[in-house]
């Protein structure tokens, strides 16, 4: 890692500890890209850490095919580029459209948008005046609905929306309502869903929401700039939404998707999972089965030998 002139990890960390307490202090205002703070903290701490992100968003759609047939990108809100440079760096691209309000980010972060296919820039927040095929687009909106009350005028046109959000209850929460916005506009949910019915989460939740952990293992640099901060990243979260006009094409039968951590209760342990409306936990009784921790956010086959009691899937012991 390569920092600014004059610029310590002392420092670093000082400007993100800053930008942190803008993000909590005001969850919707929009990023103080004008601070000098705010770029130091965003190219060296948060694109890294929401570059992960979007590379997991990226997987899971790979995974059921998601992207295919998908030629050019169209980035809104798009901050130093992180979300169009993960999509370059994993698909074949035609072009890439970049719209961004802050034309200082479009300027401090133009090393990284020279990097992306084709690319073109624009300050001017009107999708109507996008020319591409927008059959052949994908939107993208990563971690730009948080500052905004509206998906941008002009978003159903696109055949393919990736939405990639903190994940914060109040975010994941608002969300679980945009993901049925789209199903009730005609689009299916590809991914993290396997299903197109109502949010169990919203159905039988007040405070619960949908989000995937991811398991990274940090550079020496980046431990070494946590030493000063009162937080850590063991693991990085978001909340995000892949939609098409398509219809999935892949088998989602006896799959269930994990969308809880690992819960020890008495004589049991289990995990909330989601396959429909309901909300149920896969659970391991103690005296059958040695409990297995499956990371939040995979999809895995349901386990043939289970029984359902109450709103448990049990493992049963083969």
């Amino acid at each position: 890692m390569f920092l600014e002139p004059n610029c310590s990890l002392k420092n670093l960390s000082e400007a993100v500890l800053q930008l942190s307490n803008f993000f909590i202090d005001h969850p919707r205002d929009q990023t103080p890209w004008n601070e000098s703070y705010c770029k130091l903290a965003y190219r060296h701490y948060y694109f890294p850490l929401n570059y992960i992100r979007n590379q997991r968003v990226i997987e899971q759609g790979q995974t059921v095919g998601f992207f295919n047939h998908l030629e050019h990108t169209v980035d809104w809100g798009a901050g130093p580029g992180t979300a169009s440079l993960a999509l370059k760096n994993n698909l074949h691209l035609k072009s890439q459209l970049l719209i961004e309000k802050s034309t200082t980010a479009l300027s401090a972060f133009k090393d990284i948008y020279e990097q992306l296919q084709n690319p073109t820039m624009t300050s001017v927040l009107d999708l109507k005046k996008i020319t591409t095929d927008k059959s052949k687009t994908l939107l993208t909106l990563s971690y730009s609905l948080t500052e905004m009350t509206e998906l941008p005028l002009g978003w159903d046109k696109f055949e393919a929306l990736m939405i990639v959000e903190p994940s914060t209850r109040d975010d994941g929460r608002k969300l679980l309502h945009v993901r049925q916005k789209l199903i009730d506009a005609g689009y299916s949910i590809w991914a993290p869903c396997l299903h197109q019915l109502r949010c169990p989460l919203l159905l039988h939740s007040k405070s619960d929401w949908c989000h995937d952990r991811i398991h990274v293992q940090a550079p020496d640099w980046f431990k070494k700039l946590e030493e000063h901060m009162p937080f850590r990243n063991n693991t990085v979260t978001t909340s995000y939404l892949l939609a098409r006009k398509q219809k999935p094409t892949f088998n989602t039968k006896n799959k269930i998707r994990m969308t809880g951590d690992s819960l020890e209760e008495k004589g049991k342990t289990r995990q909330l999972v989601c396959r429909n409306e309901s909300r149920e936990f896969l659970t391991w009784m103690h005296k059958e089965n040695e409990p297995q921790t499956i990371p939040r956010g995979d999809v895995i086959d349901l386990p043939e030998n289970h029984e359902l009691k109450s709103n448990e899937i049990r493992v049963k012991k083969i």
